[in-house]
């Protein structure tokens, strides 16, 4: 057997004694470890999801926050933006507080500066009527478009002194628009236009006929009775259109054109027409308007253009010797005159023989037309497309077309005589021929004019520039009619100013058309309705729900 090895044996024991308690020390920590891992993996799980919840709260919170300083950011931005341009929506029907595009690109152009100055508080201008309110509108709009445009409002009352410089003879809640541009000699000549309520709105012609009769103007009534705002409340009911746009781009054309042009239109021989319509375009686009009564007035000093409009009663040889004066000019020239001749007319001997001098003759009957392409409902109901290129330079339609209800036919006596040469502007066709109106008698056949221009010439003395006066002779009053001015199928109006602005050497004219008001004036139709129904009720919310579904499911999964 064997001998066991002692040291052995008793180092290996004391080995394997050591080991086990060493285990049996750590075999309780163990346990205890184990028993508390529940609750510290608990509690560090709560402190993490709290640690994690806090961090998601801060970042909703500072999301908001970022959210809602843009907004003010945003809000802060389109505000300048909004007073700086002219961003706006207009959801009215006839878009009474927007202005066209003719206007707004003369505004644009404008390169000096402005000053329109409102003679009343802005709330109790702008509180007067709907039609002041959009004034008011139109007037800031315009600013909008050109900075060099600026508005005021200064009270007569509080503000004494401010008008105590002007010359024009103002009222409360008129407006004064002003310029200060340079003269030739360097020196600034200040240039006012003063607009009046009755200036801002156009009344229909019930009314303007009843005062014809009574053979004063809307305008002189007014003054009579004693200001606008007296007129209107007397007869505001008679208003059927805005005419701000017209007031505001006329005014400013009028002080800011180096060449101001003034039109004086004749008066006291029963003329058959007051021509409103042609009027209001004139001023639209900048030119004076005057009146003149024949019988016992000088012609304006300052006037450049001259209209007789189909008087029915003869002039008398001094009243022709006043106009003939006009047109000589000294032997300077350079002054234009408007005859308008109608079939309605009595004869007119004194007027004849002095057209005659001109080269120009008004002839008997009415033209009419042959084939029904050539005119409408009645064959003295014409419509001509013979036109000359003459004076077309402001004209948008490259086939233009003229209405002409009932004309007598302009005959140009020679083509140039002297001085003296005529120029045929608006034709028939080859097939038209004159009808007497009573006996409905053919009186000619052939190509009949309904517009001829004679011009007369003079060389200058100092200088080899030639001086022009002309005489514009038109065959029909209605070629200038207000209905026929009116009507956007034809391009009576737009031929007429630019035949106006190619005498007097102005630049292009811009025609704007009156705009109603009337009932509510948030009109909306149907389909911007429409439009804002499905914007609110569906666009918006469908938009809000699908950016918080798409929040909640990010958040969810995190």
């Amino acid at each position: 057997m064997a001998k066991l090895d002692e040291n052995k044996v008793s180092t290996d024991s004391k080995e394997l004694l050591a080991d086990v308690i060493a285990g049996e020390k750590k075999e309780p920590d163990d346990n205890n470890k184990k028993d508390e891992s529940p609750k510290k993996q608990k509690k560090q799980k709560t402190e993490s999801a709290g640690v994690k919840k806090l961090k998601h709260g801060a970042m909703a919170t500072t999301l908001t926050i970022v959210f809602f300083v843009f907004l003010v950011l945003v809000n802060i931005v389109a505000t300048k933006l909004f007073e700086k341009y002219p961003i706006t929506i207009d959801l009215t029907e006839e878009k009474i507080y927007s202005i066209t595009d003719e206007s707004a690109d003369y505004i644009k152009s404008i390169d000096m500066d402005v000053m329109i100055t409102v003679c009343a508080d802005e709330q109790a201008f702008a509180g007067l009527s709907t039609y002041t309110q959009q004034a008011n509108e139109v007037m800031k709009t315009y600013s909008k478009y050109n900075d060099k445009i600026k508005y005021q409002y200064m009270d007569i009352k509080s503000n004494p002194d401010f008008y105590k410089d002007y010359t024009d003879e103002v009222a409360q809640y008129d407006i004064i628009v002003e310029t200060n541009p340079k003269g030739d000699d360097g020196k600034p000549i200040k240039r006012t236009r003063v607009i009046g309520l009755i200036d801002l709105v156009q009344f229909n012609d019930e009314l303007t006929e009843m005062f014809s009769q009574y053979g004063v103007s809307v305008e002189e009534y007014a003054k009579q009775i004693g200001n606008d705002l007296t007129f209107i409340s007397y007869y505001g009911n008679y208003i059927e259109s805005s005419s701000a746009e017209q007031a505001f781009t006329s005014a400013i054309m009028a002080v800011t054109d180096p060449s101001p042009v003034t039109v004086t239109f004749l008066e006291g021989r029963n003329e058959l027409s007051e021509f409103s319509y042609f009027r209001t375009l004139l001023t639209a686009n900048g030119y004076t308007v005057k009146t003149a009564n024949i019988t016992t007035d000088d012609i304006p000093e300052d006037t450049d253009v001259l209209v007789i409009g189909a008087p029915k009663v003869d002039y008398l040889p001094e009243e022709l010797d006043k106009v003939d004066k006009f047109l000589l000019n000294d032997g300077l020239l350079g002054r234009q005159l408007i005859y308008v001749a109608d079939y309605g007319q009595s004869d007119t001997p004194n007027i004849d023989e002095f057209l005659k001098e001109y080269g120009l003759e008004i002839g008997k009957g009415v033209v009419c037309e042959t084939y029904q392409s050539n005119y409408a409902q009645q064959n003295y109901y014409t419509i001509s497309s013979e036109i000359s290129d003459d004076f077309t330079q402001d004209m948008t339609n490259a086939s233009p077309q003229l209405l002409i209800l009932g004309s007598r036919p302009v005959n140009p006596l020679y083509e140039e005589d002297g001085m003296i040469k005529t120029f045929k502007y608006v034709t028939s066709t080859d097939d038209a021929y004159t009808m007497d109106t009573q006996s409905q008698e053919t009186l000619t056949k052939g190509k009949q004019n309904y517009i001829v221009l004679s011009s007369k010439a003079s060389f200058g003395v100092e200088n080899d520039d030639t001086y022009y006066s002309n005489v514009l002779a038109i065959g029909g009053s209605s070629i200038i009619a207000d209905q026929v001015l009116a009507y956007n199928q034809y391009q009576n109006r737009e031929y007429i100013l630019s035949v106006v602005n190619g005498l007097t050497g102005k630049t292009k004219g811009i025609t704007v058309t009156p705009k109603v008001i009337s009932g509510n004036i948030f009109d909306i139709n149907e389909g911007q309705k429409t439009k804002l129904k499905w914007t609110f009720i569906v666009i918006i919310p469908a938009v809000v729900l699908i950016t918080g579904l798409v929040i909640w499911i990010r958040r969810k999964n995190k």
